[in-house]
């Protein structure tokens, strides 16, 4: 458990720097990934699918500002063969205006601002440049509390 605490709170950690470090160099964001097994390619794609929730990285991707770099592995890489992978097929991706969510535009929020969300509201929109302290980001997740940003 407490290894997995620390695992959480280093990636947290590592995607907010990552992130400032862009935002000041308004350059493309590098990201060094270990992809030489199938467990860590699975992995990493889960990472992304997760990530990808968050508008502002989402939209990053799309315009080429998230660069994913292979990390050399120490052994030879160990995918499933080929003809296991199945097509990649296009599909088409259909968005309706969600409902009205409440809103919080300050520059940092904490857990008590989480906490302050009326039970049972599942998202809670934020501004783009809106940073959420780790407890904050525990307790949203906590209450299954999704978190999107403003274009604004």
């Amino acid at each position: 458990m407490a290894d997995e605490l620390r695992a959480l709170i280093r990636e947290l950690l590592s995607e907010e720097i990552a992130a400032l470090r862009a935002e000041m160099r308004g350059a493309v964001q590098e990201e060094r990934v270990r992809v030489g097994t199938a467990a860590e390619l699975t992995e990493f794609a889960r990472s992304v699918v997760r990530r990808a929730s968050d508008p502002n990285f989402a939209a990053a991707l799309r315009e080429g500002q998230v660069l994913f770099l292979p990390e050399p592995s120490p052994g030879p890489a160990i995918l499933p063969p080929a003809r296991a992978l199945s097509p990649v097929t296009a599909s088409t991706i259909v968005t309706t205006v969600p409902a009205k969510a409440p809103e919080l535009m300050k520059p940092l929020i904490t857990e008590r601002d989480i906490a302050a969300v009326p039970e049972g509201e599942r998202r809670l929109r934020i501004s783009k440049t809106s940073r959420l302290t780790p407890l904050a980001s525990d307790e949203a997740r906590r209450r299954s509390i999704t978190i999107e940003r403003s274009a604004k």
